[in-house]
């Protein structure tokens, strides 16, 4: 007898519980995934915090994205130090880094998003380097991105016997971690 009660009052409770059903939306259309993107918005301004904290250095980035699966944009490294107070490196008072890159893996989710490959070109004065660079960033509903990238290129006016280029590099490196917002 006591069973029969414990189960008669159990059955609404399981009944109840299975009422509740929640909504789920999978993203899988190309148009749902440029929809999401839009809303995100095409445009991102990025600060690299590693210059930050390594140099006394500001580097500013803005990217445009063309679609989900690529996007440009340009960073400007700015020395807060003087010249040849950064490093052999860094030695001028700015750099202007145009780059262009495609975007793999998680691009489904928000575009312009996941793991990515990058062309870009830096120049400064006496300084054009070509490269290439990898990363990964992040974004989130809100529209803030976190970035990481490294890449390398090749000082193409390098003349180890021109007094005028003496302190440039043959390579240059492309480092970064960056915190940015989409708009």
């Amino acid at each position: 007898m006591k069973r029969a009660v414990i189960i008669l009052l159990l059955i609404p409770l399981i009944s109840f519980s299975q009422e509740k059903i929640e909504k789920v939306e999978v993203i899988k259309s190309d148009t749902q995934i440029e929809e999401l993107t839009s809303s995100l918005g095409n445009n991102e301004i990025r600060v690299d915090f590693l210059d930050l904290l390594i140099f006394p250095a500001l580097t500013i980035a803005y990217e445009k994205s063309n679609n989900p699966y690529s996007g440009f944009g340009s960073t400007l490294f700015i020395n807060l130090a003087g010249e040849g107070d950064v490093g052999d490196d860094y030695n001028d008072k700015f750099l202007l880094t145009p780059y262009y890159r495609f975007y793999f893996l998680q691009s489904k989710d928000f575009g312009g998003y996941g793991i990515f490959a990058e062309i870009f070109t830096q120049f400064t004065s006496g300084k054009i380097a070509p490269g290439l660079a990898v990363g990964r960033k992040w974004i989130n509903r809100n529209g803030f991105t976190f970035e990481l990238l490294a890449g390398f290129g090749r000082n193409l006016l390098y003349d180890s016997d021109d007094d005028k280029y003496n302190d440039r590099s043959e390579g240059v490196a492309r480092l970064g971690i960056s915190i940015g917002k989409r708009f």
